[in-house]
C-alpha cells in the first residue's frame, strides 16, 4: 500500500531535493484534492496549490504578508530572519513607495537601453562556447550571462562586474554546503561595500542600488541591514531567476527535437517559447505568506501567524486554466493568469529585463547551435525549492 495523500505533504519539505521527481505529480494530486494543505515541516505551513487561491493570497496584503520567516532558501545575510528587505518583504502601502523608486529602472524603455550590452556579452559567451561541441550549460553557459547583465543593472562599476559575476556563479552548483555559505559571504562583503561607497556620495549614476540607498519611504530611509538583504535578493532575484529559466529551456530543447526546430526556423516564436518555458517550469517555485488576520482558505481557517507556501509553479498548471499543463506547447491561448511572473503588487519588478535577455540569449543559441542533445551517459539533475530549475546539464552538438 502506498502512502496516502495526507501522510504524503505531513512531511513535505520543499527544500528536500527528495522531492523533485515527483513534484509535480504531487502538487497535481494537491490541486485535486487537498489545495490548501498542511505540513510539520519548519513547525508547520500549509502549501496553497491552486490558482484562484494563490493569487487571493497575492493580492491581499492586508490580510497576508510578504514577510514571512523560515520558509526561505538558507539565509546567507547577518540578521536575515529579524531584517525585512525593502521591496521584497514589503506590504502596502510601503511596498508601493519601493516599487515606485525601483519601477523607473525596470520599464520596457528603460530596459531596452540595456539591450546592446545584454547583446554584447551574449555573443561573447556563446561565440566562445559553440566551436567546444559540448558543454555544462548552468555552469558554462546560463550563469555567465545573467551575472553579468545584473551587475549592469544594479550600477556596479564595468572594472568590478566580473567579480560580482564571479560570485554569484559561485551560488549556483557549490560542491559542497561550505562553498555555499563562501560564496554566500563573498557576495555579502561585496555588496556591502557596494552600498558603503554608495552612502558616501550623492545619487547621480542613476542606477538600481544608488536609487535604494538614497531613497526616502515612509520618512525614513533604510538601514545598513535592510540594504544588504534587498541588494542580496535583487541580485538572487535577477540572476538566479533567469539562470533557472535558461538552463530548463535548453533541457526541454535538448529533449523536444520538434519545438527547437519550429523555433529556429521561425524566430517569430521565440516570445511565446518563453512564456511556455516560465509557465511550464516556474523559476520562482513557492514563495512565503504570513497570515495577519482570521480568514478561511480553500476552506481551511487560517489564523494570524499561520504561514503559507505558494506554489507559483502549481497554480501555473491548474487544470481549471490549462489544458494538458504537463505538455509543452506554442500554441496556447491564455486562460487565467500567468502565474510565472508572479501576480499581485510583488508581481515580477524585472519581468521586461528578463523577456528581453531571455529573447537575446535564445534567438543567438538558436543561430550557432540549432542541433544539439543531452550528452549520451549523462542525466540532467533538476532543482526544486524556492527556485525551480537545472543543477547540472551536459549537452552535446555536432
Amino acid at each position: 500500500m502506498g502512502e496516502s495523500l495526507e501522510d504524503r505533504i505531513r512531511g513535505f519539505d520543499h527544500h528536500d531535493q527528495a522531492v523533485v521527481p515527483t513534484i509535480h505529480e504531487l502538487l497535481a494530486d494537491l490541486r485535486n484534492e487537498c489545495p490548501v494543505a498542511r505540513s510539520e515541516a519548519y513547525d508547520g505551513f500549509y502549501v496553497v496549490s491552486k490558482q484562484d487561491d494563490i493569487v487571493t493570497v497575492a493580492k491581499d496584503g492586508e490580510t497576508f504578508s510578504a514577510a514571512v520567516q523560515g520558509l526561505g532558501a538558507v539565509a546567507m545575510v547577518p540578521d536575515a530572519e529579524t531584517t525585512r528587505a525593502p521591496l521584497f518583504e514589503s506590504d502596502p502601502p510601503e511596498h508601493s513607495g519601493w516599487r515606485d523608486v525601483l519601477q523607473r529602472f525596470f520599464t520596457p524603455p528603460a530596459v531596452r537601453a540595456h539591450e546592446p550590452f545584454i547583446r554584447q556579452v551574449t555573443d561573447q559567451v556563446v561565440d566562445e562556447v559553440a566551436p567546444r561541441g559540448r558543454c555544462e550549460v548552468v555552469g558554462e553557459l546560463a550563469a555567465r550571462i545573467p551575472s553579468l547583465v545584473i551587475a549592469e543593472v544594479m550600477g556596479v562599476p564595468r572594472d568590478r562586474q566580473h567579480e560580482l559575476a564571479a560570485l554569484t556563479r559561485d551560488l549556483v552548483a557549490p560542491t559542497s554546503v561550505e562553498d555555499a555559505h563562501r560564496a554566500g559571504a563573498g557576495l555579502v562583503e561585496f555588496l556591502r561595500n557596494e552600498i558603503a561607497e554608495r552612502r558616501t556620495r550623492p545619487d547621480q549614476t542613476g542606477d538600481v542600488l544608488s536609487a535604494v540607498v538614497h531613497a526616502e519611504v515612509d520618512g525614513r530611509i533604510a538601514t545598513d541591514a535592510e540594504l544588504l538583504k534587498h541588494a542580496f535578493l535583487m541580485v538572487s532575484a535577477g540572476f538566479l531567476t533567469t539562470v533557472d529559466t535558461i538552463s530548463s529551456l535548453m533541457l526541454q530543447l535538448a529533449e523536444d527535437h520538434a519545438t527547437r526546430r519550429q523555433v529556429t526556423a521561425a524566430r517569430t516564436l521565440v516570445p511565446r517559447l518563453i512564456e511556455e518555458i516560465v509557465r511550464h517550469e516556474s523559476a520562482v517555485a513557492a514563495t512565503g505568506r504570513t497570515v495577519l488576520a482570521e480568514t478561511t482558505l480553500g476552506g481551511v481557517d487560517l489564523r494570524p501567524g499561520d504561514r503559507l507556501l505558494l506554489a507559483w509553479g502549481s497554480g501555473t498548471r491548474d487544470e481549471q486554466y490549462v489544458d494538458d499543463p504537463a505538455d509543452f506547447r506554442l500554441d496556447r491561448q491564455q486562460r487565467g493568469r500567468d502565474l510565472g511572473w508572479g501576480s499581485g503588487v510583488h508581481r515580477c519588478l524585472g519581468m521586461h529585463l528578463a523577456r528581453l535577455e531571455l529573447g537575446i540569449v535564445f534567438d543567438k543559441i538558436l543561430t550557432a547551435i540549432p542541433e544539439f542533445e543531452v550528452e549520451p551517459g549523462t542525466e540532467p539533475e533538476r532543482t526544486y525549492g524556492v527556485l525551480r530549475g537545472v543543477r547540472h546539464l551536459h549537452l552535446t552538438w555536432h
